[in-house]
């Protein structure tokens, strides 16, 4: 149904709101209201007090607006009873010719105190005189700025959601069907989106509201269930070779941690049961997965089937293959890495030996899913990094075998609300202690203006043979629009500020005028930018200017420094991978935050100070969640399908079980629903948004 369907919407109007994300009236029907006032009872102005919820009805006596630092308008409006001032800082001259003295409003908000009581921003209707009350419950909208531009504040939506649920034929697309509504003696969704925009009582807002959030949530646990469901039945049984994973741990040359040996257990007896196994094996930056991986493989390949490991980067995938493949030599395991970048006739001898079994593990990138990669018998897929990868691409490997079992891996821990519902089909394994010999990161906040003395101290322990990565949040030093962007000091920026540091006071020692700067980033060529990498693992390179590119598969034992330029642009979670860049090793290590001078630093200093009080990881992660959302949880840019309309990850946790058990209801209840309506039903969960594109983890 089209916008310009609806009476007193002009071509303006409907401009402002196709910018402002409501381009449909589903759009609008979604976008429900942020708060509501509650005006059922009026107040005495006398008997108001800060924090008070209010509804006043009074005469203006005085108004205008006020020049300053800050232009605002300010009213003053009587009941009689006393004054209370009437402030706004936004739309200062629209609402002055609209407030005059001797005008009678109606008005609601929140009471505050500063040299008097006083309303902010409040909600203002005008009340004639001899009007009768008649007190309501009125819908607070969010409303973009370039609404506001063209007049169109709470007074315009209301009167449009009026319009709306007037208009004969109203539909929505895509809502939940009406059989499943009833099944879980929910309203329908059109009732709900009513009660929230045209509210009778608070009683029937809550319910809409929660049973808005349950559906939302529901697609996501109905997809999770049934492919729980499915791993029951499908699978075969192996006979694992125990054998060959104890003589592997026995040419470790450490000794497994009691969570390491823990996690292998579980992944074992996974492995040797009947059924399809899907794990997500969890842990801390440096935990030992890889091992636990490593270790697991060698159980399947004993039993003679093909494992296969796909990790995000190439620089991950020869830094595995170089780690594991003496491993796999001393067990009799053949394993071959496959990149993008691997010549066109090694390829080929690598999948002829894949296709035809010679071949017990490969190690590579999305090249393992490509269309003319075949297995003999895969019966293990393990994807590190497993965030890296959308559904479609591990579904892609996974099709590559008779339903071969898979181990995802992060370093990133999953909040429990999240491991429960986009990760409630794989079994949950958590890693929590470190190796032995590892010291604690020890993180400091440092303020921007000590920028110099941070820089001299780099350096000097650079000279020493410490080396040291500094991260930069943008890749190049071009011009942006956006002023808070073009502020943030980018790769180029750095490189060629500490470079101007060492050649200013190099000349006074020999050591320093030795050090070497160089940036590596994700534009760059892999090729050129592992060159980098592997000058400096070598020492050859003592400061290396980075982004992310550096936050997954790079292994530097004597990189025991990190500084993260402008923190703030970064989630918890990513930071904690960053961070895990250093400290490798059995030296101490260090990070050093340079929190920006400012509002940013004001807003962002109580999350980074919790970062850094903590190097737990699945702490990190909650924090994370609570601070960001579910939606940011690995960095500045994440799909957003982990981000809904109404149900918040953090507030309505106690709904998730609840979801997840209605799920199962509906699944099992098959004679619940005719055909049709099961039909529909399944049309419905399978086209919901979900993470990552078209899965759920």
């Amino acid at each position: 149904m089209d916008l310009s369907s609806l009476p007193g919407l002009g071509p303006k109007r409907l401009e402002k709101l196709n910018k402002s994300g409501l381009s449909t009236i589903a759009d609008l029907l979604y976008n429900i209201p942020r708060t509501y006032l509650d005006q059922t009872k009026v107040s005495k102005i006398a008997e108001l007090h800060d924090g008070d919820r209010a509804v006043v009805i009074g005469i203006i006596t005085r108004a205008g607006i006020v020049k300053g630092r800050m232009s605002r308008f300010m009213a003053v409006l009587t009941d009689g009873t006393a004054e209370i001032s009437l402030l706004f800082f936004r739309g200062t001259r629209f609402i002055a010719n609209r407030v005059k003295p001797g005008t009678r409003w109606l008005v609601s908000g929140t009471v505050g105190s500063y040299r008097g009581l006083q309303l902010v921003h409040p909600d203002m209707q005008p009340f004639d005189e001899g009007e009768a009350f008649n007190g309501q419950i009125l819908p607070v909208y969010p409303i973009s700025e370039v609404c506001r531009e063209a007049k169109m504040e709470q007074r315009f939506f209301r009167n449009l959601y009026k319009t709306i649920f007037n208009f004969p034929g109203l539909t929505l697309p895509n809502a939940c069907p009406r059989e499943l509504t009833d099944y879980l003696h929910f309203a329908p969704v059109m009732d709900n989106l009513r009660a929230l925009h045209m509210p009778k009582d608070f009683d029937s807002i809550y319910k809409a509201k929660r049973e808005l959030k349950i559906l939302e949530l529901l697609p996501f646990c109905l997809r999770m269930v049934k492919r729980r469901e499915n791993q029951k039945i499908r699978g075969h049984e192996r006979q694992i070779d125990l054998g060959n994973v104890m003589a592997a741990k026995a040419r470790l040359p450490f000794q497994l941690t009691a969570g390491q040996d823990a996690a292998l257990n579980t992944i074992i007896d996974g492995l040797n049961g009947k059924k399809q196994f899907h794990a997500l094996l969890q842990g801390d930056v440096g935990c030992g997965k890889t091992v636990v991986a490593m270790l697991a493989i060698m159980a399947v390949c004993g039993a003679g089937e093909q494992c296969a490991l796909m990790v995000p980067t190439d620089i991950l995938a020869r830094q595995h293959f170089k780690s594991l493949k003496p491993f796999f030599d001393a067990a009799g395991i053949r394993v071959h890495l496959l990149v993008g970048a691997t010549p066109a006739a090694e390829k080929k001898v690598i999948l002829g030996e894949l296709q035809m079994g010679l071949c017990n593990v490969v190690i590579g990138t999305h090249a393992l899913f490509s269309k003319d990669v075949f297995f003999a018998k895969l019966g293990l897929v393990i994807i590190d990094e497993q965030h890296r990868f959308g559904v479609s691409q591990r579904e892609a490997l996974l099709a590559k075998g008779d339903y071969p079992d898979m181990l995802v891996m992060s370093a990133t821990p999953i909040p429990r609300s999240l491991a429960m519902t986009l990760y409630g089909d794989l079994k949950v394994i958590s890693i929590k202690e470190k190796p032995a010999g590892r010291k604690p990161i020890k993180t400091r906040l440092v303020n921007a203006a000590k920028r110099e003395s941070m820089k001299q101290f780099i350096c000097k322990e650079a000279a020493g043979g410490n080396l040291c990565y500094w991260i930069a949040s943008r890749v190049n030093a071009d011009g942006s629009d956006n002023a808070d962007e073009s502020s943030a000091r980018s790769v180029d920026d750095i490189v060629n500020e500490m470079r101007s540091f060492i050649a200013a006071f190099g000349h006074t020692d020999v050591n320093l005028a030795k050090l070497k700067v160089a940036g590596v980033h994700g534009q760059m060529d892999d090729t050129q930018r592992d060159e980098i990498i592997k000058q400096f693992a070598a020492g050859e390179i003592q400061i290396l200017v980075a982004t992310t590119v550096i936050e997954v598969g790079v292994n530097v034992p004597a990189a025991n420094l990190m500084v993260i330029d402008q923190p703030d642009r970064f989630g918890l979670a990513q930071l904690h991978q960053l961070r895990g860049r250093v400290g490798r090793g059995n030296q101490e290590a260090w990070c050093f935050l340079m929190i920006p001078e400012g509002e940013a630093a004001e807003t962002s200093m109580e999350r980074l100070s919790q970062f850094a009080a903590t190097e737990d990881g699945f702490e990190i992660a909650e924090l994370d969640l609570k601070t960001r959302g579910a939606g940011n949880l690995e960095g500045n840019e994440q799909s957003g399908a982990w981000v809904f309309r109404w149900f918040d990850w953090i507030h309505d946790q106690e709904l998730i079980s609840q979801t997840l058990e209605r799920a199962e209801h509906i699944l099992k209840d098959s004679s619940a629903f005719n055909e049709t309506a099961k039909e529909k039903i399944q049309t419905w969960y399978n086209e919901k948004p979900s993470a990552n594109e078209d899965g759920v983890h």
